[in-house]
C-alpha cells in the first residue's frame, strides 16, 4: 500500500509473523510474575504492586498488535510506537522495577525494522533513558541492569531487524528488477515481431513486385511478337520468371544468394539480364567489398529502381553504377525515361527503400537526372552500425 511503512507491509514474510507471535508471548510472561504477585499480595523491591499497572501493560499489548498486524501509515506506526514506551514508561512509573525495560526489546525491534540502523540506534538509546528516568524515583534502582543486560538487547535485536530488513528490501528489489526484465523482455519481443513485419512487407514489394512485373512484361512482348522463336523466347522467360516467383512466396523472407554472399556486381548483373528493356548497363568498380546486409539493401534499390523505370518512365535504358568514396559505397540508378520525381515521393517502394538504407547508417536521394528521367543515388558506410 502507497505510504505504508516497511514493516507493515512486509508483515507477510514469515519471521515477521514469528516475531508478532514472540512479542505477544513475552508481552505475557513479563506480566505474568506481576499478576502472580497482585493475587498473592507479595511486594516487588519492597512496595505492593498497584493493580493500575495493567492499564499500561494492556495499553502496550494492544499497540504492539495494531503495529504487527495492522497496514497502517508510516507516521501511525510511530504514533504507536510512541504509545507503546509511554505504556512502558508508565508501568515503571507504577512499579519502579528494572525488569520493566525488558518491554523495550520488543519495540527495538519494531524500530529496526522500520528506519534506518543509525535511527534504531538513537532510539534505543532514547528509550532507555527514558525508562532510566522513570525508574530514578525510586530509592534504589537497579539502573545498572537497564544499561547492561537490556540496552544490550536491545542492540542485538536492532542489528538483527536490521538484517532481516536489508534482506527483504533486497527480496523486493529483485522482484521489481524481474518484473522489468520480463517488461523489457516483452517490448523488445514486440519490436522483433514488428521489425519482422516490416521486413517482410519490404521483400513483398521488392522481390514480388520486381518479378511480377518482369512477368508482365514478359508476357506482354510475347502476345505482340509474331515470330515463333522470339515469342517462345519470351514465354520461357516468362516460365522462368513465375517459378522464381513462386519459390519466393514458398520463402518470403529469403533474399537473393549472391547479395547474401556478399557479390554485388554477380547480383545486379543477373537482375539486369532478367529484364528485356529498358536496356540495364552495370558499372561495379573493382575492389568493391560490402556486408551481405549491405548487399542486399543496394540490390532491393537496384531493383525498385528498375521496377519504377518499367512502369513510370517509359525509358530505354537504365544505368546501375557502383563506387567507392573510402567512406562508403554508392549506388547510382540513372535512367533516360520521361518521368520526373514528384516533389514528396512517398510510395511504399521508395519508403521501403529509403527505411532500408538509412537503417544501416546511409543515405538515400531521389532527383531528376541530368537531362532527362530520375537518379536514386544510395550511399552506405563502409561500417554499417549493425556492425560496429
Amino acid at each position: 500500500m502507497a505510504g505504508s511503512i516497511p514493516m507493515t507491509g512486509e508483515v507477510r514474510y514469515p519471521h515477521h509473523w514469528m516475531f508478532g507471535v514472540a512479542a505477544l508471548a513475552v508481552w505475557l510472561a513479563l506480566g505474568w510474575p506481576v499478576l502472580e504477585r497482585i493475587n498473592s499480595g507479595e511486594l516487588i523491591r519492597g512496595a505492593p504492586v498497584s493493580p493500575t499497572w495493567f492499564l499500561p501493560f494492556g495499553l502496550f499489548g494492544g499497540a504492539v498488535l495494531a503495529a504487527m498486524t495492522l497496514k497502517v501509515r508510516r507516521e501511525q506506526h510511530w504514533a504507536l510506537i510512541g504509545v507503546e514506551l509511554g505504556a512502558v514508561v508508565s508501568m515503571a512509573l507504577i512499579l519502579p522495577w528494572a525488569g520493566m525495560s525488558e518491554f523495550l526489546v520488543i519495540i527495538a525491534w519494531q524500530v529496526a525494522m522500520a528506519t534506518t540502523p543509525a535511527r534504531a540506534l538513537g532510539w534505543a538509546v532514547f528509550q532507555t533513558l527514558a525508562v532510566i528516568v522513570a525508574l530514578a524515583q525510586a530509592l534504589n534502582p537497579d539502573l545498572c541492569w537497564v544499561i547492561t543486560k537490556s540496552f544490550a538487547v536491545q542492540l542485538a535485536l536492532v542489528f538483527t531487524g536490521q538484517a532481516l530488513r536489508r534482506e527483504a528490501e533486497t527480496a523486493r528489489e529483485l522482484e521489481q528488477t524481474n518484473r522489468e526484465l520480463r517488461s523489457a523482455q516483452a517490448i523488445i519481443a514486440n519490436r522483433v515481431r514488428d521489425a519482422e513485419r516490416l521486413r517482410i512487407s519490404r521483400e513483398l514489394h521488392d522481390a514480388w513486385g520486381h518479378d511480377l512485373t518482369a512477368l508482365g512484361l514478359q508476357l506482354e512482348i510475347a502476345s505482340h511478337v509474331t515470330e515463333p522463336a522470339k515469342a517462345n523466347d519470351h514465354v520461357v522467360r516468362a516460365k522462368s520468371l513465375a517459378s522464381d516467383l513462386l519459390s519466393k512466396v514458398r520463402d518470403v523472407v529469403s533474399t537473393l544468394r549472391d547479395a547474401e554472399r556478399g557479390d554485388l556486381e554477380g547480383a545486379l548483373k543477373a537482375l539486369a539480364q532478367s529484364v528485356p528493356t529498358p536496356a540495364v548497363h552495370v558499372d561495379v568498380a573493382p575492389g568493391i567489398r560490402v556486408s551481405p546486409d549491405q548487399a542486399h539493401a543496394l540490390m532491393r534499390c537496384a531493383q525498385e529502381a528498375i521496377t519504377n523505370a518499367v512502369k513510370h518512365s517509359g525509358a530505354a535504358n537504365l544505368w546501375l553504377q557502383v563506387t567507392s568514396d573510402g567512406e562508403g559505397v554508392r549506388l547510382v540508378a540513372r535512367d533516360d525515361g520521361n518521368a520526373r520525381p514528384a516533389p514528396s515521393m512517398s510510395g511504399s517502394g521508395l519508403l521501403g527503400m529509403r527505411e532500408r538504407v538509412e537503417t544501416l547508417g546511409g543515405r538515400l536521394a531521389v532527383r531528376p537526372g541530368p537531362a532527362s528521367g530520375f537518379t536514386v543515388d544510395a550511399w552506405l558506410p563502409l561500417r554499417s552500425p549493425h556492425a560496429a
